[in-house]
């Protein structure tokens, strides 16, 4: 629950976190708050202040940018074996393009974030890769706060899915360099969220 709050910025970057109203408000004892917040911590969302006491993170342009390298360098390179796939199975793709599109026609918010989720892990699944998916969500964790801001200001989702129809069309095509391209425009187009994301909330990234 923290950390779906954390993501959806419910509890805002630079919210004080307090064990007690925390575990009072989730009606369980101290002890799996405090679990909760090692955990978050360890994600790179909570961090502890001594003498001042437990804050949700600030997005750190560190992070941000180590993410994005982590995810070109495996999602790329997943997309140039994908287009190598059989092709009824890269047509899974598009299917997935479909459904972030109608998710946005009825501005279903987490229906278009999960089909965004579906569409990256589809493409380590065909890349013949799958155990890859679980280094590329630890980078993911660190821009799916970002994304929901994009998201919800910056028109992100919109973005998206015309990249992601383009990336389907060419893994469909068997076009492995230029899906490769492709996937690396859109990884890089979260460079230009974080620089207007600090112009809209510049409290939020440290």
């Amino acid at each position: 629950l923290l950390r779906r709050a954390i993501v959806n910025i419910d509890l805002a970057p630079g919210t004080a976190l307090n064990e007690i109203d925390v575990a009072d408000s989730l009606g369980v004892s101290r002890t799996p708050v405090r679990e909760a917040f090692r955990k978050l911590m360890a994600e790179g969302l909570v961090e502890i202040q001594p003498q001042k006491g437990t804050f949700v993170s600030r997005l750190r342009r560190s992070a941000l940018q180590d993410a994005l390298f982590v995810r070109e360098a495996l999602e790329c390179a997943a997309v140039e074996k994908a287009a190598m796939a059989p092709e009824a199975d890269r047509r899974t793709l598009m299917r997935i393009v479909n459904r972030q599109r109608e998710a946005l026609f009825y501005k279903d918010v987490e229906g278009s974030l999960q089909a965004d989720e579906d569409f990256q892990h589809a493409i380590i699944v065909l890349s013949g890769h799958p155990s890859a998916w679980d280094v590329v969500c630890y980078a993911r964790i660190q821009l799916m706060r970002l994304r929901r801001i994009a998201n919800a200001e910056l028109r992100g989702s919109e973005e998206a899915v015309l990249l992601h129809e383009r990336i389907a069309s060419a893994v469909i095509a068997g076009d492995g360099p230029g899906s490769a391209e492709l996937l690396r425009e859109h990884i890089r187009q979260v460079q230009a969220f974080i620089d207007r994301i600090v112009e809209l909330h510049d409290n939020y990234v440290a």
